[in-house]
């Protein structure tokens, strides 16, 4: 009996552990990217929400250019500019960060957050995934919800 208690013990032990390298890890990213993606995303947003496809193209990473038209980036902007101007936005919440390598782009990192805006026409949850690269970050994606967005 003594064993089985010693055995549950270890298997309790070791998944507190895990939980608590999680959370260091994370909270580790968390500030890591709280002192350079959230002023990104403060600057971005704004400008980005002036629904203009040359300033879309502008912060949007390489992949994603290559991959998308640029007509659909424009119905894409025209369909949220149905949000009118910006007013405000939230605290930006970190999310979570990914890395992985790719035989085309080598190694990315790519960090997730996202925003509560409130705009003319409604509230707008986004969720923005920054590319980071060498002087700092590109937009991978970037998607917006919101009910002023319903025809």
């Amino acid at each position: 009996m003594k064993k089985v208690f010693r055995g549950l013990g270890i298997i309790f032990l070791f998944i507190i552990i895990s939980f608590g390298a999680i959370g260091v890890y994370t909270y580790l990213k968390t500030s890591e990217y709280s002192k350079t993606a959230v002023p990104y995303i403060k600057e971005k947003i704004p400008e980005l929400s002036s629904w203009d496809l040359a300033v879309a193209k502008q912060y949007l990473a390489p992949q994603v250019l290559e991959t998308t038209k640029d007509e659909d980036l424009k119905k894409l902007m025209r369909w949220f500019s149905k949000l009118g101007s910006l007013k405000s936005i939230e605290e930006p919440q970190f999310v979570n960060v990914t890395s992985s390598a790719t035989v085309a782009n080598g190694k990315q990192t790519i960090a997730t957050y996202t925003i509560l805006a409130n705009y003319e026409n409604g509230v707008a949850n986004i969720t923005m995934r920054l590319l980071e690269v060498e002087d700092g970050f590109q937009i991978y994606q970037f998607h917006i919800n919101s009910n002023a967005l319903i025809d």
